[in-house]
């Protein structure tokens, strides 16, 4: 299972340090709407990246699929990166951590088979904790996140863990 409090530990203190090296100069005042954005973004690369939400289908696509995987764990580590880095700059820290019996549940789901519901419930969900300070829609979206990484796109925890790690 994640170990989410370590993750979440670790992907905090690396954006604080990246960010007192910065150059830039970091404004507070909008650092939570950038990191919405940022989240926004990262979740529609993922889409993107995924090939499952294209309106015209191609069946003669040629997918690499070691590299197609890849993609997928780096696209869905970066996700994950950002909801932590939501969650602190909102305090909301205690609604990332899931324990092992909440992701074993949460895991045993059955995979959804349209991807593109998922995704629009996900974003929604975002978006709403952001303009309506909703703790109860962030954590929704957070646990759908998850399971439509490890469930819905059958990504490896271990992975992702792996990959979460090294790159922080």
């Amino acid at each position: 299972m994640f170990n989410f409090e370590e993750m979440l530990k670790k992907s905090v203190a690396d954006f604080r340090l990246s960010e007192q090296k910065s150059n830039f100069a970091v404004n507070k005042n909008n650092r939570l709407q950038k990191a919405y954005i940022n989240l926004d973004i990262s979740l529609s690369r993922l889409a993107k990246d995924s090939k499952r939400f294209s309106i015209l289908s191609n069946s003669n696509m040629n997918i690499d699929i070691t590299n197609y995987k890849n993609t997928m764990i780096k696209d869905f580590t970066e996700s994950m990166n950002l909801f932590f880095l939501v969650a602190n700059l909102k305090n909301w820290n205690h609604l990332i951590i899931i324990s092992d019996d909440e992701q074993n549940k949460l895991f045993k789901n059955k995979a959804d088979k349209e991807f593109s519901n998922v995704y629009l419930v996900i974003k929604k969900m975002m978006i709403n904790s952001f303009f309506n300070h909703s703790e109860k829609d962030f954590t929704y979206a957070w646990k759908i996140f998850n399971k439509f990484g490890i469930v819905d796109m059958n990504l490896s925890i271990d992975d992702i863990s792996k990959e979460f790690f090294n790159k922080n």
